[in-house]
């Protein structure tokens, strides 16, 4: 009985485990999939901005348009930086929500074997143990216990068998 529901207990479990993993994998992999579009798209931005910005600069009349036109880029460089940030932290975040999701869904069918286990365990034993009752035929040891005197050191009682008839 105990081997079939250890065996029982046991392939559930690997189960879970196998499904916990891939889908934690598909998580995972659907956030770095994420990643790889934005950074392709953040190259593919750059490269275009920096073709304009070397047109710019080699149609400008004077050295102080190129260094005008550089210290113009500066704070949209960091604009842009701040927001491919935010969007990873964005992926980030949405990532590790899909990843505590599909953790907490499996925890859920975890407990769910884990109770039927211990229905069919509950079951078995049921089974065995049929309609027997169980019954008590014997007295404690303490009621058949022979009262004794408490003396001090001069040999007084100082409490007598008969004062408590019962201790229980």
């Amino acid at each position: 009985m105990h081997d079939r529901i250890a065996e029982q207990f046991s392939s559930r479990q690997r189960d879970t485990a196998i499904d916990i993993a891939f889908d934690c994998n598909t998580e995972v992999l659907a956030g770095v999939e994420k990643v790889v579009e934005l950074n392709i798209q953040t190259v593919k931005t750059s490269l275009s901005e920096q073709q304009a910005l070397t047109e710019a600069a080699l149609s400008a009349d004077s050295l102080d348009d190129v260094v005008d036109l550089q210290s113009q880029q500066f704070p949209a460089a960091v604009k842009k930086t701040f927001a491919y940030w935010r969007h990873v932290e964005e992926i980030a975040a949405g990532t590790r929500i899909g990843l505590f999701n599909a953790m907490q869904a499996h925890f859920g069918n975890s407990l769910k074997t884990l109770g039927e286990m211990v229905d069919i365990a509950c079951g078995n034993v049921q089974e065995q143990a049929g309609n027997s009752s169980l019954l008590v035929t014997t007295q404690p040891a303490f009621a058949s216990a022979e009262r004794v005197e408490i003396v001090d050191s001069s040999g007084r009682a100082v409490s007598s068998a008969g004062a408590r008839r019962d201790l229980r």
